[in-house]
């Protein structure tokens, strides 16, 4: 059985990281080993993103994020570990073995067969309704599409469909011989309460949801006649091992593609799938749809893997609610910029693109709200602070200054500055009271993650001898592990001696295949070190004080146990012996 660390050394080896990243960006030649680009991960304006061909690695100097070629494809792609490794396998044209993950977890290959299975009757469901949408029985969808005024590129791209009855699909897939339980598991096809199967989304206009690597997973089905609608005019694929609203956003895949072709300044949030791709016809590519849901942690994370800014641009009815506000929130936290826009007369947004425009919806965008300045629009709706009756004035007031407490109080202190300023001028109340305000409930105590970045000397010097020792430095070797506090420092002591013991040269991408769950800042104590020959010397230097210190640590420790042994026995000369020795060593 091939080890799975050596299978991934081994994908590794075959895919160059310079070729894999450069064919997702567009990477600048900096230096003789380091190509940069701006950071995929982060909106940046300048290129801090330095990829490293000497070492495999990549590294951004803006948001910190770094990593090996494996880690690259699978956070950009927003694939888990195992698929990344498939797919760079494949790129190699290596086969993946059965791997120690494998061994480990003996479902694994049934969960991932299984999947596939699940995205193939997708995928053919998908064909199915792609085909009755231009038969006979699909004229009602395309004198609806007509309507709307979508054109065949259109529905081409976003695969539009149209179910023709409740068996027609059926029929069809059990013909591709899929298992009736499969087809029900993806959500294709229900069961009603008398054990009769039939198409979930029968007589709909059909369509298909992509998740972010251009896989269908589900589908939203529009009704087309009253007797259809009244069982809601849009209904969805029931959620499913590959479908989950809350994971999941529609049209991510577009919103990649543009990514992947162009800069994505910015992201549009809308409500349904008809406005994404009405505004996908009027040239707006870079729009995707929450699908009636909040937004969540998953969905911030998607977006803030394919831009820096979001606009959301819901219906009047949508605005408002504590539910919106608060996946606006989940953005703000994601470290995303968000803008609310405002569309006037109620109207949706592919409304008031043909009512208006594709330029005048620009201008929308444009005159989008920030966020905080939305929140206080809101409050101001909500609270009468310019009412001419004195006592609701008061009262309104009150309330509208403890809503903008709350405010502030999720802000970064630049904007909670900025802001201070604008809400003192609001309600005439002094900035010095809003500062007070905030500061009322602030803890005084030192956080506990700030005492936990003090590193002692010792385990400093346990990375630096770690750090020379991987990158390769002449002078450089280790002979025994020192004692670790952390799992990071063990783990990549192991793999070094492992090395040592093997007679090969570690390699730094290693890294992050011993050490996949370190912290950013272990990472940055072993990739970020200058080793650069004019350093040469006074690091060597260094390297070997730092040896030093670990022995002494080593000697120190064997001194304490050796102490704890002559409590027990304090008659016994060899131990008395071996104090001396140790401390004239120590010495």
């Amino acid at each position: 059985m091939v080890d799975l660390t050596d299978f991934i050394q081994q994908v590794k080896r075959a895919n160059d990281i310079v070729d894999v990243i450069g064919s997702y960006l567009e990477l600048r030649h900096n230096g003789s080993a380091n190509f940069v680009a701006r950071c995929p991960f982060h909106g940046e304006k300048t290129a801090s993103f330095n990829v490293n061909r000497a070492m495999q690695i990549y590294k951004c100097f803006g948001c910190g994020e770094s990593g090996d070629v494996i880690k690259f494809v699978e956070k950009y792609e927003s694939l888990t570990f195992m698929e990344a490794l498939e797919r760079m396998a494949k790129r190699a044209n290596l086969k993946m073995p059965e791997t120690l993950l494998q061994k480990q977890d003996k479902d694994y290959a049934a969960r991932k067969q299984k999947q596939d299975v699940y995205f193939a009757i997708c995928r053919d469901a998908a064909v199915f309704y792609y085909k009755a949408y231009y038969s006979e029985k699909g004229a009602v969808a395309r004198e609806y599409v007509e309507s709307r005024g979508f054109t065949p590129d259109t529905v081409k791209k976003f695969g539009i469909g149209y179910s023709p009855d409740k068996y027609s699909l059926v029929k069809f897939l059990q013909d591709k011989k899929y298992e009736t339980e499969d087809c029900l598991k993806c959500g294709v096809l229900q069961r009603s309460h008398n054990g009769d199967v039939f198409d979930a989304l029968s007589y709909r206009l059909i369509i298909p949801i992509f998740n972010m690597q251009g896989k269908v997973i589900a589908f939203g089905g529009r009704g087309l006649t009253e007797e259809v609608t009244n069982y809601g005019k849009y209904k969805n694929t029931a959620e499913t091992p590959l479908f989950l609203k809350k994971n999941n956003l529609f049209a991510i895949n577009v919103a990649k593609e543009q990514k992947q072709q162009s800069a994505l300044p910015n992201i549009v949030v809308v409500e349904g799938y008809m406005d994404v791709i009405a505004m996908y016809q009027a040239g707006f590519k870079r729009a995707v749809a929450s699908m009636g849901t909040s937004l969540t942690e998953s969905q911030a994370k998607w977006l803030s893997r394919l831009t820096s800014t979001v606009y959301i641009c819901y219906d009047g009815d949508a605005a408002g609610q504590k539910a919106t506000v608060r996946g606006l929130d989940i953005l703000d936290k994601a470290g995303l910029e968000v803008k609310v826009m405002s569309v006037p007369e109620n109207l949706d947004p592919d409304e008031y693109i043909k009512k208006y425009g594709a330029e005048a919806f620009e201008k929308l965008i444009e005159n989008a709200l920030p966020l905080p300045d939305y929140k206080l629009a809101l409050l101001e709706k909500t609270f009468s602070i310019n009412s001419p009756d004195a006592a609701k004035r008061n009262d309104a007031l009150s309330k509208y200054v403890k809503g903008a407490l709350i405010m502030l109080r999720q802000l970064d202190d630049v904007r909670q500055s900025q802001y201070i300023a604008a809400v003192s001028l609001k309600t005439g109340f002094s900035q010095e009271y809003f500062r007070r305000k905030l500061t009322e409930d602030v803890k005084t105590e030192t956080p506990v993650a700030e005492t936990a970045q003090q590193i002692s000397s010792e385990t400093q010097a346990k990375y630096f001898v770690a750090c020379c020792v991987l990158r390769g430095e002449d002078y450089a070797s280790v002979e025994e592990k020192p004692r670790c506090d952390t799992v990071f420092l063990s783990d990549l002591y192991d793999y070094l001696l492992k090395c040592r013991e093997e007679n090969v040269s570690p390699s730094v991408d290693m890294l992050y295949t011993i050490c996949p769950d370190a912290t950013e800042q272990e990472y940055s104590q072993i990739i970020d070190v200058d080793l650069s020959k004019s350093r040469r010397e006074k690091n060597k230097q260094y390297f070997k004080e730092c040896k030093l210190l670990l022995k002494k640590e080593e000697l120190k420790g064997k001194k304490e146990r050796l102490l704890e042994e002559i409590k027990q026995n304090p008659d016994d000369v060899s131990l008395l012996e071996q104090l001396a020795k140790l401390s004239s060593e120590l010495n």
